[in-house]
């Protein structure tokens, strides 16, 4: 078992971390920057209501659902987070932070219940992803501003096996109910997976997401498609911030 390590900010927050030393960057340091600085995930959202629910998929170590807690204190959240590492950071940080009413759910989203085989990168665990051949992808963009040798260890990697459910199974599981008022989805590759593992019933429950898509241009399309078919008004956006070269896309949908 990984020690975890300490990342300390400049405004006095701090969080747990498993990644070991990075030459290139601090991963959580980025993911902060995405959350408090430049509110990538909140920027085109409602506000979430009193005692409102916030689903977070993908929750990595957890700054998505301290930042959401600190924007609504008195939110229900239901973390979702599949790699035992990362899990170990996240429960940490939550205890840190001191966050009541979270529910961690330690399985990752898919349109099926099982054990699936995850890729875990120790150097940036928030990478950690399903979809090694196109995880690679990105490290052949890094060697554009960084040595061959440094890209290859940034992205060495570990096989991991999970258990993964639809997202509908989980929340019945969880006996959780009434409306959902934000799904938060970063899981790195696999979100046409997980809108699949949403039932109908749980469709209607819905009432805005905010997802970072990976792949963009194998996935955004039937991404889009699902969303407006099941009543949402979708915009997108590219990452503030990201190198050339990353495929990724901010996708904001709100009914209408």
């Amino acid at each position: 078992m990984r020690a975890l390590n300490v990342v300390d900010f400049e405004d006095g927050f701090r969080c747990y971390t498993p990644a070991v030393a990075n030459p290139v960057f601090v991963e959580a340091e980025i993911i902060y920057r995405e959350l408090f600085r430049h509110n990538t995930y909140l920027r085109h959202m409602a506000p979430v209501r009193p005692k409102g629910l916030i689903v977070d998929a993908g929750a990595n170590i957890g700054l998505f659902t301290l930042f959401a807690k600190q924007k609504f204190p008195d939110a229900r959240v239901v973390a979702i987070e599949p790699i035992p590492d990362t899990l170990r950071a996240l429960h940490a940080n939550l205890e840190l932070h001191g966050a009541r009413d979270v529910t961690v759910c330690p399985k990752g989203l898919s349109d099926e219940t099982g054990l699936r085989q995850f890729y875990y990168f120790p150097s940036m665990p928030g990478n950690s992803t399903t979809q090694l051949a196109e995880k690679l992808r990105d490290r052949e963009t890094m060697t554009t501003y960084a040595e061959r040798g440094v890209a290859e260890e940034v992205f060495r990697h570990e096989v991991v096996q999970a258990p993964v459910a639809g997202l509908s199974e989980i929340l019945a599981e969880l006996s959780v109910s009434g409306e959902i008022d934000l799904l938060k989805m970063d899981i790195e590759g696999d979100e046409v997976r997980a809108l699949h593992g949403i039932k109908d019933n749980d469709w209607s429950r819905i009432r805005q997401i905010v997802m970072e898509v990976h792949m963009a241009r194998n996935q955004l399309s039937s991404i889009l498609d699902v969303l407006e078919g099941k009543g949402f008004t979708v915009e997108q956006e590219r990452l503030p911030d990201i190198p050339d070269g990353l495929d990724n896309k901010m996708v904001y949908a709100r009914r209408t």
